[in-house]
């Protein structure tokens, strides 16, 4: 038990994209991360037609007694988002595939958003009753995101009740 379980996502780069393509392929290894490595990631190409506006990064992998505890999400997340301030990024979502649970978690920038934006997408959230949080950088929650507008419908109960079950209602954000 706990053994097969796997991650993947995608970030949406804003307009730096050199910039956040030489931390992925070299920021990420002198940071020695547990859970990420630069050959996770797939970076895109700036050139037309593989790519429309903004670039999208994707990644994933497989991993064994993935995050099975409250610490080891602290830690994930914790990676995640020294990676997401390193890069120009509008929006980020993770999939997380475990033997407990499966549930998306996902970030939106808020240095990439206007005060109406930020007022606008709490509105959004509180009205479809996504649960969201929020740093300092960041909108973090736990569901799906349109990686394009931000924009989060409600999420599965039954997903919400899982990671609630398993990381205890004693979740909090930001560490």
């Amino acid at each position: 038990m706990f053994e097969w379980n796997n991650f993947y996502g995608a970030i949406l780069i804003d307009r730096e994209y050199e910039k956040s393509k030489d931390f992925i392929v070299n920021g990420i290894l002198e940071k020695k991360y547990n859970y990420f490595h630069p050959a996770i990631f797939s970076t895109g190409i700036k050139e037309y037609p593989y790519y429309y506006d903004d670039i999208l990064f994707s990644f994933g992998r497989t991993a064994k007694y993935f995050v099975r505890d409250l610490h080891e999400l602290h830690n994930f997340i914790t990676e995640f988002e020294d990676i997401l301030g390193k890069l120009d990024f509008k929006n980020a979502q993770v999939r997380m595939d475990t033997d407990y649970a499966n549930y998306d978690l996902f970030w939106r920038n808020k240095s990439k958003l206007s005060e109406r934006e930020q007022l606008e997408d709490i509105r959004q959230y509180n009205e479809n009753g996504v649960r969201y949080f929020e740093s300092e950088k960041f909108y973090f929650g736990i569901g799906e995101i349109d990686l394009y507008t931000g924009w989060a419908e409600s999420y599965s109960n039954e997903k919400l009740s899982d990671f609630d079950r398993w990381y205890g209602e004693g979740f909090n954000y930001p560490f």
